[in-house]
């Protein structure tokens, strides 16, 4: 009992340690920061997910609370999921104060959710070595959309695009995708045909490239020399042409707190899978111990944290069933004892089904379509050996037979110390115990417990048949 505490008390020392952990601050140089106009810097870092949107959108209540001068959204992401892409996007058009988009630093990327963020933003920038683009959208389900047939003339502008092949439900999705991106490129006085184009095609382009097609306003390597580049820069925000004017500047850099941090690290991939593996570890070994407890909570508490990842997460059905398959097997193996026959086929589908636990979705670029391949291979060698070893000597162990208290006693034979009818002393198991016996025993005569009454047993005497 005391090992299970141990091993519960280093779980959750340190499983919570990597998240709440504070970020290194960041300040801009170059720029004034003890006094002057109030600017807010705000990471997006990561897949666009629910835990994300959900402080994004806790820091722009603040904004509409006590408007700074201007928000930069600092942007380093792979896209992620439409729902809470469409949600900071609404934070960044009910703004009060004109947010910049900002891709940085070097090798980050503002790609499929990405960009549609960019292109809300009344100001975009990027810097060297960055790159947006990619946005065409992806079901869930990672099915892609067909490519471009041959262009076709649109109607009423004379202009050419590329004519959309593919079932009603395509063209709907991909229609409708152009449709928002254009709105908000036109809305904020960006190019429009290529934003469509980053739909339609899955088109990228590289910081000068995004610069010299007007996809952004200024190129910038940090915050600093961004603010000194878009200072008195004209812009549309909110129907009106405006001047921005930020010099100098009194930066507040922005960081996600613990609980921010702990709800974007139980939608990690690989955490998600290993909760819902511990969770029927601790099930398990709950059902086959009745009594620990511990197991029974920590496997109740891994079954709540990985569904969590799991709404979140492009999860495979046909994933997690091959996993309960693979562990009824495997189960079935150890109650049945099918000479290793279930027992394979079991860590077979476990495996295969850890494999596909994830689908494969582009929408979701940047994450593992299944977890670490280190991880599925250590984990499926950990639960075959529970299931097949350690759960089935806590079976054999229960249908052993009993080896103490009444029920051990009858059945076994001792030798009478003395000659009685009605009550006498034996010897039983080298212990001298009174005894009852309905017919005369002699003294050396070896006699068979039928029964237990409080400390005294009920004994005959062992015929010369039985005996032999």
């Amino acid at each position: 009992m005391r090992r299970w505490l141990f091993l519960w008390f280093l779980f959750l020392l340190l499983v919570p340690v990597s998240v709440i952990l504070p970020g290194t601050p960041v300040r801009a140089v170059g720029v004034r920061t003890d006094s002057g106009h109030a600017v807010w810097v705000f990471p997006l870092r990561g897949p666009v997910t629910p835990p994300q949107a959900h402080y994004i959108h806790r820091w722009f209540r603040k904004v509409a609370q006590s408007p700074p001068a201007l928000v930069v959204l600092r942007i380093d992401t792979p896209g992620g999921l439409s729902r809470a892409m469409r949600s900071i996007i609404k934070d960044i058009l009910a703004s009060p104060v004109p947010v910049v988009g900002f891709v940085a630093p070097g090798g980050a990327r503002a790609a499929s959710a990405g960009t549609y963020i960019l292109y809300a933003c009344p100001l975009a920038a990027m810097a060297e070595g960055t790159n947006v683009g990619s946005a065409t959208p992806i079901p869930i389900g990672g099915t892609l959309p067909p490519l471009p047939s041959p262009t076709r003339p649109d109607q009423g502008s004379g202009r050419k695009r590329p004519a959309v092949s593919g079932d009603a439900e395509t063209r709907k999705i991909l229609n409708d995708a152009v449709a928002s991106i254009r709105s908000l490129a036109e809305m904020n006085g960006r190019n429009a045909e290529w934003a469509e184009l980053a739909v339609r095609s899955a088109a990228n382009l590289s910081a000068r490239e995004a610069l010299k097609h007007h996809v952004i306003n200024v190129m910038a390597p940090d915050v600093a020399h961004l603010l000194k580049a878009i200072n008195g820069i004209s812009y549309r925000f909110h129907g009106k042409q405006a001047t921005l004017d930020v010099l100098p500047a009194h930066l507040r850099i922005f960081h996600r707190d613990p609980k921010d941090r702990w709800m974007e690290f139980l939608a990690r991939p690989d955490l998600a899978y290993f909760f819902f593996l511990l969770g029927i570890a601790g099930l398990a070994i709950e059902f086959t111990h009745p009594g620990f407890v511990l197991p029974g909570a920590t496997g109740v508490l891994s079954i709540l944290l990985a569904l969590y990842g799991l709404m979140i997460l492009p999860v495979n059905l046909t994933g997690i069933l091959l996993i309960l398959l693979g562990i009824s097997l495997m189960v079935a193996e150890v109650v049945v004892g099918a000479f290793g026959a279930l027992g394979i086929a079991g860590v077979v589908s476990f495996f295969l089904g850890s494999l596909f636990f994830y689908r494969s979705s582009p929408e979701w670029s940047g994450m593992p379509s299944h977890p670490g391949y280190l991880l599925v291979v250590t984990l499926t060698l950990l639960v075959a050996g529970l299931f097949l070893g350690v759960i089935r000597m806590a079976l054999k162990a229960r249908l052993r037979p009993v080896m103490t208290g009444k029920t051990a006693l009858i059945g076994e034979r001792g030798i009478a110390l003395e000659t009685f009818r009605d009550k006498g002393r034996i010897k039983l198991h080298s212990e001298i115990w009174w005894a009852t016996s309905p017919v005369t025993v002699s003294e050396g005569q070896e006699v068979k417990v039928e029964d237990v009454s409080g400390l005294t047993l009920r004994v005959k005497p062992v015929s010369r048949e039985e005996i032999r």
